[in-house]
């Protein structure tokens, strides 16, 4: 199979899923509204609401998402899930038929909860389907395609949203998931063997305990799973940011939100993909730095002129998104070296469960910030948690430490 066509399936499906589920979750946030009296202000409140409902599950099935991933073929947990996704999305949709707003929540947690188990069969797969030079390009492609999902989803739900038409809808729902399902099929990979000995807890407190301790052995692992997972609390605090900042501050129609989710799209694909290219087979740290003061720069600037030409703020929220794919890639990469064989799928649930932590009370804060300070704020705030993150990177993770020595060396 050629190089470039072996990566196909597994790129496919993974990016059929992350659009399926933030394009479902978008329709949640910008057609229900319209459920409800018109004076109600319940944006922020549903964003928090839909987010943190599709964050939980998580917290909750981390733990037996990496037993699973240990214990049986990866690609049959990737094909179960998608299985599983076509009575969820049926039952959303006829949720927004019947304009049903519980319905909708509860096919939102339902996904969350198939998103969870599926999350450390994807990324163990990487190495299964490239090898370790494979790693930094898989995981630099992997992660591109998710944001692409991730801001594509959202701009069809905003578009679809400003002009509303069930049939469509529901279509795009069920469609993406036969897409979905037909790609994972598709794989074709040979997987180490399954380990059927392994008896790791699923409780989430203790398997959060005993990964910590485990992760230890690995030096600096913590700390990098903490810089992982505040990765993606910034992504989604700023999607949240832009859903509500754009109509209230810019004054713009869902559909011109979405043209700028799509500027972050391209930010965020170019960095991913030009880390994992720059990266040349091995795990560039050096990135991740640049990365970090990159974002703390424009997040700067975007807090302090607080712009209010839509073109302006797409230009800053472009070079947020560009230097936050240069951030994430050495991170979520430096974990699948580290860790080998199936210990990797136990690793990346560990991670999983950190992240969406995170992800969980970025949701809280994001509505406690934003109702009481303004959206303005929410920029701030991302700011000190990500120059916070780099500097303690730096200087608590002895290989960042180790790189900048070497490459000071090499200029000398």
């Amino acid at each position: 199979m050629k190089q470039g066509t072996k990566w196909l399936p597994l790129f496919s499906t993974n990016f059929l899923g992350v659009f399926n589920n933030n394009y479902f979750k978008l329709l949640i946030i910008t057609i229900t509204v319209n459920w409800f009296p018109k004076d109600s202000n319940l944006s922020s409140y549903i964003v928090s609401l839909a987010s943190g409902l599709f964050f939980v599950p998580y917290i909750l099935f981390s733990p037996l998402a990496g037993n699973l991933a240990q214990i049986m073929l990866k690609k049959k947990i990737i094909l179960y899930s998608r299985i599983a996704e076509f009575p969820i999305y049926s039952i959303g949709a006829l949720g927004f038929y019947f304009e049903n707003i519980y319905i909708v929540l509860v096919c939102i947690f339902l996904l969350g909860v198939v998103s969870t188990l599926f999350s450390p069969a994807k990324y163990g797969l990487i190495r299964d389907i490239g090898g370790n030079e494979g790693i930094s390009f898989g995981t630099g492609t992997l992660e591109m395609l998710t944001f692409f999902g991730n801001i594509v989803g959202p701009v069809v739900a905003s578009i679809i949203a400003d002009h509303y038409n069930y049939t469509l809808l529901s279509l795009i729902l069920i469609g993406v998931a036969v897409l979905s399902l037909i790609t994972t099929v598709m794989i074709k990979v040979t997987e180490s063997e399954p380990n059927t000995n392994i008896n790791e807890t699923i409780n989430p407190i203790m398997f959060l305990i005993n990964s910590f301790k485990w992760a230890k052995s690995y030096v600096g692992m913590n700390i990098i799973v903490l810089g992982l997972g505040i990765f993606w609390m910034i992504d989604g605090m700023l999607q949240m940011n832009l859903i509500v900042h754009c109509p209230n501050f810019l004054k713009l129609s869902n559909t011109q939100m979405s043209m700028i989710m799509s500027v972050a799209l391209i930010g965020i694909g170019i960095g991913s993909y030009t880390a994992g290219v720059l990266s040349g087979g091995k795990v560039e740290l050096l990135l991740t730095l640049i990365g970090g003061f990159g974002m703390t720069i424009f997040l700067f600037l975007t807090f302090i002129i607080q712009p209010n030409n839509a073109v302006l703020f797409s230009f800053f929220i472009f070079f947020i998104a560009m230097f936050s794919g240069f951030y994430m890639v050495p991170l979520s990469s430096y974990i699948q070296l580290k860790i080998e064989g199936r210990k990797q799928g136990q690793m990346i649930a560990y991670s999983n469960f950190v992240t969406f932590i995170l992800l969980f009370i970025a949701s809280v804060l994001f509505g406690v910030i934003s109702d009481n300070l303004g959206t303005n704020a929410v920029f701030l705030f991302l700011l000190i948690i990500i120059i916070s993150m780099t500097l303690i990177l730096l200087f608590f993770v002895k290989d960042f430490k180790n790189r900048l020595q070497i490459l000071f060396s090499k200029k000398q």
